[in-house]
């Protein structure tokens, strides 16, 4: 499956904006991403009774437009469309992005055949199409966005998402998370441009290393299928796909008029394919943190160093059922442990009990982690804990990316609800690659993920 004329959804040099309105309405969105991120080309807005919008000059129609123009975003009602599609083929524009809606979602024939058509006047105009029904591009590097205040950091995942607003939501998470984009597309219907085109192009794309998708549905299983074995287990790809249950795939019909599947035969694809599936956002997040931040080599070896005891039981019970191996500490390390834990109220079999002294007593968590890091049985270390004080709380985090930084392995923080929750403690986790969860059991589950796909990468 041949990408390159994808390259200008991700890559235009110029951008003209067909409807775009005057005044702060939802239209006007999508010209204040472009100039809010910096898109560096020129940007041509299109209005049929304006000479000037938002500083920028402009056009009565997209014909008009004197300079070439890479791509169209189109905001128009439906009933101008055609027209502009016409003018997208005379221009020798190369790719539309069609937020209009009110096509396939609606379930009505004449909206599917609306696409059909639709898709047939991309082929005669030599252009591609992205929608309709959908949000477009958001990729800094290039200085798209269709929302103004996105993220300007780019990163190197991947996002695909079929719902606009997810796409949007979840940009704005994993922000927080210091996880950043190469790229992030809403596409919608998908009349033309598909899931299995944008998954081949983000497979082909040097500066994507993670894939996620948020799907509805797909028009072409066969594609899909061609695209993940294209890939091959080369890059992670983390799949949220909905619309599996009779009521999911109603919603998703009247939502991009999508054609759902039975969920068993999503799970045998993505199982075949090492396709790494998630059910929801929180589980998206937590898998898309562990395969930003985390080194993928792994033995999926682990470790649980916690003050509280409870946690730590049940997270040892979450690392047999992921199918995880809980690490078997060397004697040098045993030996170690020895000399800096306290003889009662501690255990030195993993999980390892630092006791809750630990929280007054820094030094026995933060010895505890740099002795058990060393260890060459060790691949990860999930750890619980927290000072007693906001200056401990900065100790104990600088420990946790000292540690990660020596040793090359995964660490995984904890911040329990109402333990180590400050965001601007976090934040520093975050930038040095360790990912905080708010329990030791999300944590193992999606690490456990990481590990599994590195299996199947393996096998392959």
């Amino acid at each position: 499956m041949s990408t390159d004329d994808l390259h200008a959804l991700f890559n235009p040099k110029s951008i003209a904006l067909v409807g775009v309105p005057r005044g702060f309405k939802a239209g006007a969105m999508f010209m204040l991403g472009l100039v809010d991120q910096g898109f560096a080309g020129p940007i041509y807005p299109v209005h049929p009774h304006a000479t000037e919008i938002g500083g920028l000059r402009a056009y009565p129609r997209l014909i008009d437009v004197p300079d070439p123009v890479d791509m169209v975003i189109v905001l128009t009602p439906r009933e101008a469309v055609w027209s502009i599609l016409d003018q997208c083929a005379a221009k020798k524009v190369k790719v539309v992005v069609l937020y209009t809606s009110g096509y396939g979602e609606t379930g009505e024939d004449k909206g599917r055949e609306e696409e059909k058509r639709m898709r047939q006047s991309a082929r005669n105009g030599d252009f591609r199409i992205l929608g309709p029904n959908c949000m477009g591009v958001y990729s800094p590097a290039s200085g798209l966005a269709f929302f103004p205040g996105m993220p300007r950091t780019p990163g190197d995942l991947g996002f695909i998402s079929q719902s606009g607003s997810i796409g949007n939501l979840f940009t704005g998470i994993a922000a927080q998370r210091k996880v950043f984009f190469r790229h992030v597309v809403s596409y919608g219907n998908a009349s033309d441009i598909g899931l299995p085109e944008l998954i081949s192009y983000m497979g082909d794309d040097p500066e994507v290393r993670v894939i996620c998708s948020y799907c509805e549905g797909v028009r072409d299983g066969k594609a899909l299928i061609e695209a993940f074995r294209g890939i091959g287990g080369s890059k992670p790809i983390i799949m949220w796909k909905v619309g599996t249950t009779e009521a999911g795939r109603k919603a998703a019909a009247s939502h991009t008029g999508s054609m759902s599947g039975r969920e068993r035969i999503w799970e045998a694809v993505f199982r075949k394919h090492g396709i790494i599936e998630v059910s929801d956002i929180e589980e998206l997040l937590d898998a898309v943190m562990a395969f930003y931040h985390l080194p993928l080599e792994t033995r999926g070896r682990v470790v649980i160093v916690s003050g509280p005891g409870g946690p730590a039981v049940s997270a040892a019970d979450t690392i047999q059922k992921c199918g995880l191996e809980p690490a078997s500490l060397g004697e040098q390390t045993i030996q170690k442990l020895k000399t800096i834990l306290p003889a009662t109220g501690t255990s030195l079999r993993n999980p390892i009990d630092v006791g809750l002294s630990a929280t007054f007593d820094l030094r026995l968590y933060l010895d505890s982690l740099d002795a058990i890091a060393q260890d060459k049985n060790v691949d990860a270390i999930v750890i619980l804990g927290r000072g007693a004080s906001r200056e401990m709380n900065e100790q104990y985090v600088e420990s946790l990316i000292r540690a990660g930084k020596s040793s090359g392995k995964a660490i995984i923080a904890i911040a329990f609800p109402g333990m180590l929750t400050e965001e601007e403690l976090l934040e520093p986790l975050y930038e040095a690659g360790i990912p905080v969860y708010p329990t030791p059991e999300r944590a193992i589950r999606a690490y456990a993920k990481l590990w599994r796909f590195h299996r199947f990468r393996s096998r392959e």
